[in-house]
C-alpha cells in the first residue's frame, strides 16, 4: 500500500460522514432555498437601483459554499475533546496524509454542496441571454475551490485550538456571523462602507467578498478583478497553512 496516497481514506470518510448529518443539512438547504425563493425575491421587488435577485443569487452561493466547508470544525472538535484522534494516528496513516486530508475533505464538502446552487446560477444567467464565458466561469471554480479549502482550514484551526466546547461554540458562532454578513454575500460593497468601523475595514479583506465578487463577475461575462483574485488566494493559503500547522500540533500533544 502506498502511504503517499492514504489520505484518500480520510477524503472518502469525512465526505461520506457529510451526508450523515441529515437533519443538519435539511436545514442548510432549507435555508439556503429559502434565502432564493423569499429574501431575494422580497428585496428584489423593494429596491429599484438595480436587480437585487440576480446581486445576491452568487452571494447565496458563495454564501453555501462557505457554511458546508465550515462544518469540518465541528468534527475536528468533537474528535480531539473525546480523544478520538489517537485511534486515527494508530491507523497506517501518517499524521500529514490526516492533516492534508481533513482540510482536503472540507474543502470538497464545500464544492459539492455548492455545485448545485451554482448550476442554478449558470442557468439563470443564460435563461437570462448573458454571454458566459466558460473560462472565466472555470477559473471563478478553481479560485473558489480554492477559497473552499482556506475556509475549510480557518474552521480547523479554531476547533483544534479550543479545547473548551463553550468556547468552540461560541467562536465558531462569531467567525460565522463576521465572515458571513461582514462581506458582499447580502449587500454591495457601498453599503457596507456607510456603517461604523470595523465592518468595512472587514468586509475589505474578508475573503468571502472576493469570492463572492469573482463568481459575480464571472456571471457577468467580466474578468475578475486581480486584487479579488489575489485576496483570495492569499487569505486561503494563509489559513490552509495556519490549519495545519495547529492541527498537528495539537494532535501531537494530546
Amino acid at each position: 500500500m502506498d502511504l503517499k496516497f492514504n489520505f484518500i481514506y480520510i477524503v472518502e470518510h469525512d465526505v461520506k460522514n457529510f451526508f450523515k448529518y441529515k437533519w443538519w443539512l435539511a436545514g442548510l438547504i432549507s435555508m439556503n432555498i429559502a434565502d432564493i425563493a423569499i429574501l431575494a425575491l422580497i428585496f428584489n421587488n423593494i429596491i429599484t437601483r438595480f436587480q437585487y435577485f440576480n446581486f445576491v443569487l452568487p452571494g447565496i452561493t458563495v454564501g453555501a459554499l462557505f457554511a458546508s466547508a465550515f462544518a469540518i470544525g465541528r468534527e475536528i472538535n468533537m474528535e480531539l475533546r473525546r480523544m478520538i484522534h489517537h485511534y486515527l494516528l494508530s491507523l497506517p496513516i501518517s499524521k500529514n496524509e490526516i492533516i492534508f486530508g481533513r482540510i482536503i475533505s472540507g474543502g470538497i464538502r464545500g464544492v459539492m454542496y455548492m455545485s448545485p446552487f451554482l448550476i442554478i446560477n449558470i442557468v439563470y444567467y443564460y435563461l437570462l441571454e448573458t454571454t458566459l464565458n466558460w473560462n472565466i466561469i472555470l477559473l471563478s471554480l478553481v479560485i473558489l475551490s480554492i477559497l473552499s479549502l482556506g475556509i475549510s482550514s480557518l474552521s480547523i484551526s479554531m476547533a483544534a485550538s479550543t479545547k473548551s466546547f463553550d468556547l468552540y461554540v461560541t467562536l465558531r458562532g462569531l467567525f460565522y456571523f463576521v465572515l458571513l454578513f461582514c462581506s458582499t454575500i447580502f449587500y454591495p460593497i457601498q453599503i457596507l462602507d456607510t456603517l461604523p468601523q470595523p465592518i468595512p475595514l472587514i468586509a475589505m479583506y474578508n475573503p468571502v467578498t472576493h469570492g463572492t465578487d469573482i463568481l459575480r463577475s464571472a456571471l457577468t461575462n467580466k474578468t475578475p478583478a486581480i486584487q479579488n483574485i489575489l485576496y483570495a488566494i492569499i487569505f486561503s493559503t494563509a489559513f490552509i497553512i495556519i490549519g495545519a500547522i495547529v492541527y498537528s500540533k495539537t494532535i501531537q500533544r494530546t
